[in-house]
């Protein structure tokens, strides 16, 4: 062993780092938080391990991602380019698939992700169930969390109506693959497992993935984990790094337990806690810390930065969600930021107010399908058929909804042959229909008055209209009922079509605005310094400053992460802690955390994890920053208890009716320019307005009137 290498391979360590890479052979696990560097560990372990002589052939790097296996490839590679082509470094069903291979396995075809979306879509048409993406998704997330947790169909007691259509669901998918001779990527974990319950085979696979390397372990469901402990148990070289205060993916399988509890599987287990955050400042740290240690099923351990300081974490408590886009869009300023949501229905109003104010952003896939949802397409087509009663697409979405009982497909071309023929439009022929009862008919007239007067009204009113008048929140209920839905969830984007609607003239205005949405979301933006995305996909991920928006009850945690039995309440509860914890802690220097006071028109109290870490609503608690005040309130605030002897004793208070928000622009004489981070109103004796400004490089509080009396900031 060279001592140089060693060297270079220990430098810009930690103790901690330090004392993970060059752990002894043997289990080993690494509980490494936000920011403490555990990629690098990671992958000097590797280096580490073939300076001691481990054959290349013999080590086995799991990741949980294609771009953190390449990106591990090639730090190996500058280093020890000749040994990295022998190694096993991939995800797991890319190891797992080249280990069946290795076998003889025969490998099928395997679904692409649309045809997986177009099976599941044409079932639910049969059933006459939702078939919009979001749907589809669900049911394919939850065919893939049961696999993981070897879970099949033809084993599954259910009851509730929702349960026995996603098992049939599931079993006519797998039915189905099977009859065509398809594989989907969970097949390729169910496949390994079972092939290594041969003796043999799992002793030629002990014997060659003697050293297992796993990243992120928080992240494992049960196949993985039994996989993984099956190829490891002979030899006990296992070194497993992840943070169990970071699992989050629990409706996928995986389970923080595992790496909890990995002791019962290895007795000599050694356990080694990275605890220094290189990512954000010292307040930051706090905060996170603060909340994540209320938690009880957790590895306890202690958390510190590199002492870079920065803003306290500021409380932003706006109206409601359209004050809220508009406070944090204020801050428009060029600094990398951060959006973050519970779940992607909240990122509606943030995605409309940056498309018309035309501020580049980029979303993460997924997260923009809010006017893709099934209800809101349903009142998109009953506005479109309003404006162009030829709109067959529109006629087969909403033809019962409510149910107007015109079922299969014969009335299709009929209604089309009809409309030809007496050059009326598919509207006004749908109740001239041949073969109708009396009962079509009448529901068929009403539908068409009612669908014309909707031309005529406003979009607020209009959606209204369709949800009253014509009956579709009636549908929504039965729908609800009969499925077994939370119907809570099922109203929602309703509501927040309402929302939406509000600035927009009619419905035509509504349509247009909706499609500049989809457009705008269709270009890419590589330079965008906006950047939206819901809690779980920010995972891994870090920024200057970052917003967390709606940070209400029953949103967080949310109400249906607790639809769960009694037994895992207590589980789903610590891990919607924990997915706010993975939130915060993707902030460097600027963490904002909003809650506003109404969403969706009603009053929603603060999420009861804010007041674990110090919120305190807006009552009572002048020390927070009610930001959502208009510039008149604060004014108003600032000076109402100021009397004019004080006016005259103190020549500074006559800068006290200047405005001031977050956002503006303003010049220090040493300084430089700066931007408005907080504004805090002073009383007592020196009254006036303290405020947080961000100059290049550094943040500063400053008395403004005081301030402004000595020359020292001047307005932009």
């Amino acid at each position: 062993m060279q001592t140089s290498n060693i060297e270079l391979f220990l430098s810009n360590l930690n103790e901690q780092q330090r004392e993970a890479v060059t752990a002894p052979f043997g289990p080993t696990v690494v509980f490494a938080g936000p920011g403490s560097g555990k990629t690098t560990v990671l992958t000097r372990r590797v280096l580490y391990l073939l300076e001691q002589g481990v054959q290349p052939e013999n080590l086995m790097v799991v990741t949980f991602t294609r771009a953190a296996a390449q990106e591990m490839k090639e730090r190996l590679a500058q280093i020890m380019p000749e040994k990295v082509q022998s190694l096993m470094i991939g995800t797991f069903h890319s190891l797992f698939l080249a280990m069946l291979r290795e076998e003889g396995i025969r490998i099928p075809a395997f679904l692409s992700p649309s045809e997986q979306n177009q099976w599941i879509r044409q079932w639910l048409e049969e059933q006459e169930q939702p078939t919009d993406d979001e749907t589809v998704s669900t049911y394919l997330n939850q065919i893939g969390l049961c696999k993981g947790n070897l879970i099949f169909p033809q084993f599954m007691k259910v009851q509730k109506k929702k349960n026995v259509v996603f098992r049939d669901l599931y079993q006519a998918y797998e039915e189905r693959k099977q009859q065509l001779g398809y594989w989907d990527y969970d097949d390729i974990l169910v496949a390994v497992y079972r092939m290594l319950q041969d003796e043999s085979c799992l002793h030629k696979w002990q014997n060659r993935c003697r050293h297992i390397l796993v990243d992120e372990f928080q992240d494992i469901n049960r196949v993985q984990y039994e996989v993984l402990i099956r190829l490891a148990k002979k030899h006990a070289c296992l070194f497993v790094v992840g943070d169990d205060d970071q699992a989050i993916y629990g409706f996928r399988g995986s389970d923080p337990s595992y790496m909890l509890h990995l002791r019962k599987e290895f007795p000599q287990l050694k356990q080694i806690v990275l605890s220094v955050n290189y990512r954000s400042t010292d307040e930051i740290i706090h905060i996170s810390d603060q909340l994540i240690r209320k938690n009880k099923e957790r590895q306890w351990k202690p958390r510190k930065g590199t002492g870079s300081k920065g803003p306290k974490p500021f409380w932003l408590e706006p109206d409601d969600e359209e004050k809220e886009a508009e406070m944090i869009l204020s801050y428009s300023d060029g600094m990398e930021t951060a959006i973050l949501y519970r779940t992607a229905t909240q990122a509606r109003a943030i995605v409309d107010a940056l498309v018309r104010k035309e501020i580049p952003f980029s979303i993460s896939t997924g997260d923009h399908t809010f006017y893709q949802r099934w209800q809101v397409q349903d009142l998109l087509a009953y506005f479109r058929l309003a404006y162009d009663p030829n709109d067959l697409d529109a006629i087969v979405r909403i033809i019962n909804k409510p149910k107007r009982y015109l079922f299969g497909e014969e009335w299709i071309d009929a209604c089309w042959d009809l409309s030809r023929r007496t050059g009326k439009s598919l509207l006004d022929v749908l109740p001239e229909l041949p073969g109708l009862e009396h009962y079509q008919v009448r529901l068929l007239k009403e539908m068409q008055r009612k669908v014309k007067d909707l031309s005529a009204l406003g979009s607020v009113e209009g959606i209204r209209w369709i949800r009253q008048e014509i009956g579709y929140d009636r549908y929504l209920e039965k729908f609800a009922e009969e499925t077994g839905n939370d119907r809570t969830l099922v109203f929602e984007p309703v509501e927040e079509m309402l929302l939406a609607a509000r600035h927009c003239k009619d419905g035509q205005a509504l349509l247009e605005h909706v499609a500049r949405v989809e457009a705008y979301l269709r270009k890419p933006h590589p330079e965008a310094q906006v950047h939206c995305m819901t809690f779980h996909k920010s995972k891994g991920l870090e920024f200057d400053r970052v917003f967390l928006i709606g940070l209400h009850a029953m949103y967080l945690p949310h109400r249906r992460s607790l639809q769960v039995p009694d037994h895992r309440k207590q589980a789903a509860w610590e891990e919607e802690r924990r997915l706010l914890y993975v939130a915060m802690t993707r902030a460097k220097s600027e963490l904002y955390l909003s809650v506003s006071q109404t969403r969706q028109g009603k009053k929603l109290g603060p999420s009861p994890f804010l007041k674990e870490i110090g919120f305190k609503e807006r009552e009572g608690d002048a020390a927070y920053h009610e930001i959502a005040a208009t510039t008149e309130e604060r004014t108003k605030r600032i000076t109402n208890h100021l009397s004019r002897q004080q006016l005259k004793s103190q020549p500074q208070l006559r800068f006290a009716h200047e405005e001031l928000a977050p956002g503006m622009k303003i010049r220090h004489i040493k300084f430089g320019i700066g931007t408005i981070i907080q504004v805090t109103p002073l009383e007592g004796v020196a009254p006036g307005r303290k405020v947080l400004i961000r100059f290049a490089g550094q943040v500063k509080t400053l008395h403004y009137e005081l301030s402004r009396q000595l020359r020292l900031l001047s307005k932009e």
